[in-house]
């Protein structure tokens, strides 16, 4: 039966110690005490006790983040992106206007009524080793709790996830580009051929900055949050993920995130980047340095090293995410696509248009700028 293989868990029933951690601290505070501009119901899904994946559930929430909103990541965070990337008035104008168009339709069409699977709630969500085993009883699970929600699968990318993607289409889901993000393998031969590498850990050696591991972050913790903020929400968009000081405090002593970073004769952090590894994956959500100083500090080139030193200690592959793609490129990063599967068949035959309309504009008009434009 369904209900024997798919599940809703409580976080102290999952054995595994890693999405546990995660379940309980959303059990024990609700989302916007976590993540400021995320409000959304958060779950834990077992496949056959196997698999075990987080998931949020939301119904408007207009104003949240990209990581669980649609409308944001297509309409509001798009025109952001639009502005600070394509500056060709005959392309920007038209763009801008679509999306504002659009905006309506998308709002009265309930794009955000969604339920994510495998939703951490961060830029990138790593998989378990689960390649689409149950999927049908999955989709039957949810769409019998919660007809009228769409059911979103991010974070999927043909070098890691091919099978899964296959699986998917296999089932009746739908994919859609969101964004180009870098991946990197931790091969010798091919990472001595970027001059760059040997280039950013000359000037790690020159710094006369302090290294601080994982065992003595526990002071610097405070500081953490304010160093992502300059890098995520001042220097690139307020819907990145808001984390509170709350979360920071949480992840620390949860083990949530592998934090490094580096510190001044002061005793103030300059440099850190929080880790997010699962199943041979390394993610970066967290990277922060300080961007008051001067560029030729490099303090962004020793976070970004400490990421890299660590894919090269586990031998696990990198996601390093989107953004800074000609430094990513020049340091190996291979370009990828990263799509989202969406499952809207059940839904009224207004909303799935939508849904098809809106991933046509996002394969046909969103593919060709997210690669010419490398976002």
């Amino acid at each position: 039966m369904d209900k024997d293989i798919i599940k809703w868990l409580l976080p102290s029933q999952t054995p595994n110690p890693q999405i546990r951690a995660w379940g309980e601290l959303f059990r024990q505070y609700p989302s916007h005490r976590l993540i400021e501009n995320v409000r959304a119901d958060f779950r834990l899904l077992s496949i056959a006790d196997r698999w075990f994946l987080p998931v949020t559930i939301n119904d408007t929430e207009f104003d949240n983040s990209y990581v669980c909103s649609p409308y944001t990541a297509c309409v509001t965070y798009s025109l952001e992106e639009l502005d600070r990337n394509i500056r060709n008035p005959f392309l920007n104008t038209p763009l801008n206007l679509l999306l504002k168009g659009t905006s309506r339709w998308l709002i009265r069409n309930e794009i955000n009524k969604t339920i994510h699977v495998n939703n951490f709630l961060l830029s990138t969500n790593p998989y378990p080793d689960w390649h689409g085993i149950y999927l049908p009883q999955i989709v039957r699970f949810l769409t019998e709790q919660f007809p009228h929600h769409t059911l979103i699968f991010r974070s999927l990318n043909q070098v890691q996830h091919s099978l899964l993607l296959h699986e998917f289409e296999r089932y009746g889901f739908r994919t859609g580009a969101s964004r180009q993000v870098y991946y990197f393998h931790p091969d010798a031969q091919t990472w001595s051929k970027h001059n760059n590498i040997g280039n950013d850990r000359r000037l790690v050696q020159k710094s006369d900055l302090t290294y601080l591991s994982p065992a003595e972050m526990a002071d610097f913790v405070p500081q953490i949050r304010g160093l992502y903020n300059q890098l995520y929400l001042q220097k690139y968009s307020q819907h990145n993920p808001r984390f509170t000081d709350l979360f920071f405090e949480k992840a620390f002593s949860d083990r949530l995130f592998r934090f490094e970073g580096y510190r001044n004769d002061d005793g103030m952090l300059k440099s850190v980047v929080g880790l997010f590894e699962l199943n041979g994956t390394i993610t970066s959500p967290i990277v922060g340095y300080d961007t008051s100083e001067s560029p030729k500090k490099g303090l962004y080139i020793q976070a970004i090293d400490l990421i890299f030193k660590r894919m090269h200690q586990t031998g696990h592959v990198l996601n390093l995410s989107s953004g800074a793609a000609s430094f990513k490129r020049l340091r190996g990063g291979q370009g990828h696509l990263e799509y989202s599967a969406i499952y809207f068949r059940h839904l009224p035959p207004a909303r799935q248009r939508m849904w098809k309309t809106l991933l046509f504009l996002l394969n046909k008009i969103g593919i060709p700028l997210l690669e010419k434009y490398e976002l």
